[in-house]
């Protein structure tokens, strides 16, 4: 077996490698995360006893060796281990301390409820929607462009910022008037867009007539079909994102911003649908703060 970094040999520690791994240890106590603590040691110079720089699975690996603190596998002292790079109960608790944070990883992070999602974001660089998504694991949510990749913006803020001009708005007199037109004009959409899907079979078999008739080309009927699917799915999208803006009760509620704090997801993204028609967000440019970087599209009644 190879020496084990630490010690000269079994039971004597090594005079250079010891404190640099205590004091490894004593930052990942301080909250430091391994691959941090391994760039520590590499910074120190320390390598392994191969002559490798260390890896952060690697010293993991050390870290949770008994032998480090003198102890068998079964977690007893081993016989004539004269001197030990960590002391047992500093090495249980590291273990503890591994453990912890394994079942921390291990824990799913609760998904966060996107209201902007669906085509309302919109990325003002080139117009395509915003999807959700994180920087990384440990990373609040946020708004990413689906399209150049380029915009991206804190969710919590830009749907803060959202909400206040959406209930803003709300208070100003003739709102719920307006509001009730928007409905309106929604549950025709609605109805057409029934009419249109239930009409898709008959499309679809219109097409293929043409086709077996010899009046339509192999790529024309291709194309056609294609078309035909593609106009399908938009329309059973956009009939999904219509039906969510229904239904508000919005006009028994007096205060708009209580209501608005209990409210339930489908609740808010329904009202701020209904009022909303697109959120446009601008790149970076010297503030991350919303009210520089967003613009509201405001939706309006028919004539």
């Amino acid at each position: 077996m190879g020496r084990l970094s630490g010690y000269v040999r079994a039971g004597v520690v090594h005079p250079e490698e010891t404190p640099l791994l205590r004091e490894a240890v004593t930052l990942l106590f301080g909250g430091a995360p391994e691959a941090e603590a391994t760039r520590w040691l590499t910074s120190k110079g320390m390598l392994t006893p191969r002559g490798n720089e260390f890896r952060r699975e690697v010293l993991h690996r050390l870290l949770t060796n008994p032998r480090l603190a003198g102890l068998d596998e079964n977690g007893e002292p081993i016989e004539g281990w004269d001197e030990r790079v960590l002391e047992p109960d500093v090495f249980r608790r590291l273990q503890e301390l591994f453990t912890e944070r394994s079942e921390k990883r291990g824990q799913p992070r609760d998904a966060y409820e996107y209201l902007l999602t669906g085509g309302c974001a919109l990325c003002g660089e080139c117009a395509v929607g915003m999807i959700g998504s994180r920087v990384h694991a440990e990373a609040p949510p946020s708004y990413k462009c689906d399209g150049c990749g380029k915009t991206r913006i804190n969710a919590e803020k830009l749907e803060d910022f959202l909400a206040e001009h959406v209930l803003a708005e709300l208070l100003k007199p003739g709102a719920r008037e307006r509001l009730e037109k928007l409905e309106c004009d929604i549950e025709a959409e609605i109805v057409r867009l029934k009419d249109h899907i239930a009409g898709a079979d008959e499309r679809f078999a219109g097409i293929g007539d043409l086709y077996g008739r010899g009046l339509m080309v192999k790529a024309a009927f291709a194309a056609a079909q294609k078309a035909s699917q593609d106009d399908l799915r938009t329309s059973k999208l956009r009939l999904k994102y219509l039906e969510q803006m229904t239904d508000l009760p919005i006009g028994d509620v007096h205060d708009l911003v209580a209501w608005w704090r209990t409210a339930p997801y489908a609740s808010k993204r329904g009202l701020i649908l209904l009022e909303v028609e697109h959120v446009r967000v601008g790149r970076v440019e010297g503030s991350q703060a919303p009210e520089k970087r967003v613009l509201i599209d405001w939706r309006q009644p028919a004539a």
